[in-house]
């Protein structure tokens, strides 16, 4: 059989039992009506659907409340007039409320429900890895207590769902190449190659196995000698393509095999920077889904473009995925469309809301003007944020809104009209446009729409778009690549999204993807928490939270340094590519005679989140003396200890970056503090509770809760403190603990950590706006607990730790680094 599209038709039917015919089922008309009432759509007109009738309280539909469409384009059962009449009507008579069976059952998996078989529950089929529920994963129970009807794509019924085997489309075409097995599907685990005939150059994977998801490892192997104005575009697995010129203004067009959905563009353009229109496109089964860590990684890159800001000190370290985009003062408008109609369970909305909660928060740490506009939608869009409200750029207020609304606010209209949600965002754009014209074409727009099912009330959402964009004066064109201003993203979640008006609304970009396929809701979540990753920018004191399994050990605590010294370790933490801040204590010894000695750079290698880099330079604080109060029988006095150590640049990255110092620019900014405030307003931000919730690496490996205890907690805080002075010393506690020291500890209340041998030099550190700030470096404690190894099951109350504040010490700090840091006045 030779590779064609008939033959791809007849292979597939083999391989699933699907039974094919020609006549494909008719829709039904969405002109229906009622009399005093309104009318929904469950899938638009398409066979299997529901035409569900509503009336207004106290009223409900007569002689019927719902009609079903058949494969012949009919709605049944048929009945002329369809009215709205009084409830008390029907006297006495109460329809028997029908359940549906808990006895279905899968071949090869098993059955869950939700709602114990009444009206509106859903049947979901379960399978083991590497298998699937065909010819659905969900059924929903009808008023007449059945499971609605599972059909194969010819509109067939079937009666009963099996498990079938994952399996991954393969690679059909390779143009001035071969590949290895000539096969159309392939088993989980199994691998094809590829090769390039002579005078042509293999781009993308020379090997590629298919993965339990459906998906293929590594990239599309393309074949090529640039012989023509474009690359050759190559063609992904599962499709075929059309086109062979690839000159300046040829087009080329893909095809999936039947049975599979296309995701992105199915007709490329050769453009005049010789480069390819939108991005690859993708041939999707009914159980293929984007992985969450493959989603945060793609569209991290372009969203993170969109955000990057111009300042001094920001320095491009790696090359973002797409475009870098950098617009005057920093300026972003973010619309998040939530879907709230029927097909959304309260669990999948609660985890809906939840992830557009965890994005908020991680998009208010970036460094921009930001505007949050919230809508959700159902057979009406309603706002839960407006972004022409001045509140919606306080993170927290949006945060609250987003806490009190309810899946249950739409009361009985959950249809879904997408169309209603994007002229929502039409009329606000149109209304920023009109009232602030002088920011307006400054400004970025990003649209994040999630949904799980089809359109099927109001016109096709795909009208509004040309108005959105014509708002910014941009024409239609098969890429959006030139349109810097606006970004359309879609998350499509489960099984019954129609990916192709999906498709037809996300931007199209030049090796941008903006539209996802994502398993279900729990699923958004991670890729909300992930998708930020700032692999690209230097920002100060961008970490990810301890809970994102996927990522490296390093990435929550990237600023984190260990200091060889031979066989002592200390720690450090990243200021500057070229500035690490430790303890000065770390950097001498005592000898034996009692006298002390520092250490010389050669002799101190410092290791972070990319690798190990050798000390050129040794800074103690010049005021560090471990012998100050000798004559008042103190042995080791440490006031003042805190160290710079200048080395070779770091390369920095998600694994490696600095911690954000107070006081300076780039910490005003990450605040979001006015540009002429003052050290002394950062200090009130950070610390402006007697006890202050903060942070320190302990054993080198994780985060570990403690509390800062100043004003009026810091006096019997450092009063635990006492026991440490010996009894023959005559110096006062004020002097041993100076003001320069910060004082951490539990209470009774409140148990925490405390800092081990070893964790000295390290940060002790503060989150706001999901930045991390360093306020001081840890230093001594009254107790020795535990060492880098020792597991601690009960902490002390009364042991406390030590750190000396960076705040008293901010003109020593800039003087060493006012070339690599903007200090404030």
């Amino acid at each position: 059989c030779v590779f064609t599209h008939q033959c791809l038709v007849t292979s597939l039917q083999s391989q699933y039992d699907y039974e094919y015919e020609d006549n494909v089922p008719k829709n039904c008309t969405t002109s229906e009506s009622i009399t005093g009432g309104t009318v929904e759509y469950s899938n638009g007109g398409a066979a299997g659907s529901l035409l569900i009738y509503h009336c207004s309280a106290g009223f409900e539909p007569y002689p019927i409340s719902q009609k079903v469409c058949s494969s012949d384009g009919e709605w049944k059962p048929k009945v002329s007039r369809v009215k709205c009449e009084e409830t008390n009507d029907y006297g006495d008579y109460e329809e028997t409320q029908k359940n549906c069976t808990l006895e279905v059952s899968i071949k090869g998996g098993s059955v869950s429900y939700s709602n114990k078989g009444l009206e509106g529950s859903v049947l979901t089929y379960h399978c083991k890895a590497g298998h699937y529920p065909f010819p659905a994963t969900q059924r929903v129970c009808d008023r007449d207590g059945e499971w609605s009807a599972m059909r194969l794509l010819n509109g067939q019924k079937i009666l009963k769902a099996v498990c079938k085997e994952i399996l991954c489309p393969a690679q059909l075409q390779l143009d001035n190449g071969q590949f290895w097995p000539r096969r159309q599907w392939f088993k989980i685990g199994e691998k094809q190659t590829f090769s390039c005939h002579e005078g042509f150059v293999l781009t993308g994977s020379a090997e590629r196995n298919c993965t339990q998801w459906g998906g293929w490892t590594g990239t599309t192997p393309v074949c090529d000698n640039q012989s023509e104005d474009c690359k050759n575009p190559g063609t992904p697995p599962g499709a075929l393509r059309s086109g062979e010129r690839f000159r300046i203004g040829d087009k080329v067009h893909y095809l999936c095999q039947s049975g599979l959905d296309m995701l992105g563009p199915s007709e490329r353009h050769c453009l005049d920077s010789k480069e390819w229109s939108g991005a690859e496109p993708r041939c999707y089964a009914q159980y293929t889904y984007d992985q969450p860590d493959a989603v945060a990684q793609a569209l991290g890159g372009s969203l993170t473009a969109v955000m990057d800001v111009s300042h001094p000190d920001f320095k491009k370290q790696e090359q973002a995925l797409g475009r870098t985009i950098r617009v005057a003062e920093g300026r972003l408008n973010v619309f998040i469309l939530l879907d709230t109609s029927a097909s959304i369970s309260p669990e999948s909305f609660h985890l809906a809301k939840n992830a557009t909660i965890q994005l908020v928060q991680k998009l208010d740490s970036y460094e921009v003007t930001m505007r949050f506009g919230i809508i959700s939608y159902a057979s009406e869009a309603k706002e839960i944020v407006s972004i022409t409200n001045d509140l919606s750029q306080d993170v927290h207020y949006v945060m609250r809104k987003l806490h009190e609304f309810s899946d249950k606010s739409h009361g009985n209209k959950r249809g879904t009209n997408l169309h209603d949600a994007l002229n929502k965002v039409y009329e606000e754009l149109a209304l920023l446009r009109e009232n602030k014209r002088s920011h307006f074409n400054e400004t970025q727009n990003v649209i994040i729409i999630a949904t799980d099912g089809y359109s099927n009330m109001g016109p096709s959402p795909i009208n509004i778009l040309p108005k959105i964009r014509n708002l910014f004066g941009y024409k239609s064109s098969v890429d959006h690549t030139k349109e810097e201003l606006l970004d359309v993203y879609v998350f499509a979640v489960g099984q019954q999204v129609n990916k192709q008006e999906l498709r037809s609304i996300a931007s199209v970009k030049k090796d941008e993807r903006h539209v996802f396929v994502l398993k279900d809701y729990r699923q958004l979540g991670l890729v909300f928490n992930q998708m930020i990753s700032d692999s690209a920018v230097t920002k100060c004191g961008v970490a990810q939270e301890e809970q994102d399994k996927s990522e490296t050990p390093y990435t929550s605590k990237p600023w984190h340094v260990d200091i060889l010294w031979g066989p002592r370790t200390c720690r450090g933490s990243i200021l500057t590519k070229s500035m690490v801040l430790t303890a000065a204590h770390c950097l001498i010894k005592v000898d034996s005679d009692e006298s002390v000695s520092k250490a010389s750079a050669e002799d101190i290698t410092v290791q972070h989140g990319n690798g190990r880099v050798k000390a050129m330079e040794l800074i103690l604080h010049p005021r560090f003396d471990l012998k100050g109060l000798k004559d008042k029988n103190v042995k080791e006095f440490y006031d003042y200890d805190i160290a710079l150590i200048r080395l070779s640049d770091i390369t920095i990255s998600k694994n490696a970056r600095p911690i954000c110092l107070p006081c300076t620019s780039s910490s005003n900014r990450a605040l979001r503090m006015a540009p002429d405030s003052t050290c002394d307003q950062h200090k009130n931000m950070l610390l402006h509770l007697d006890e202050t919730p903060a942070q320190f690496i302990r054993q080198g490996t994780h985060r570990s809760d403690t509390r800062i205890h100043i004003g009026a907690k810091r006096g019997s805080c450092i009063e635990e403190a006492r026991s440490t002075i010996p009894e023959h010393s005559t110096a006062s506690l004020s002097e041993v603990i100076t003001d320069r020291f910060m004082c951490t500890g539990g209470t009774e209340k409140n148990r925490v950590q405390l800092t081990c041998k070893g964790d000295s030099g390290g940060p002790l550190f503060l989150r706001k706006r999901m930045r991390y700030f360093q306020v001081a470096v840890v230093s001594w404690g009254t107790k020795q607990i535990c060492d880098s190894q020792t597991d601690v099951k009960e902490w002390p109350q009364d042991a406390r730790d030590f750190h000396i504040s960076v705040f008293p010490l901010m003109p020593w700090l800039k003087q060493h680094l006012h070339e690599e840091l903007e200090f404030l006045p």
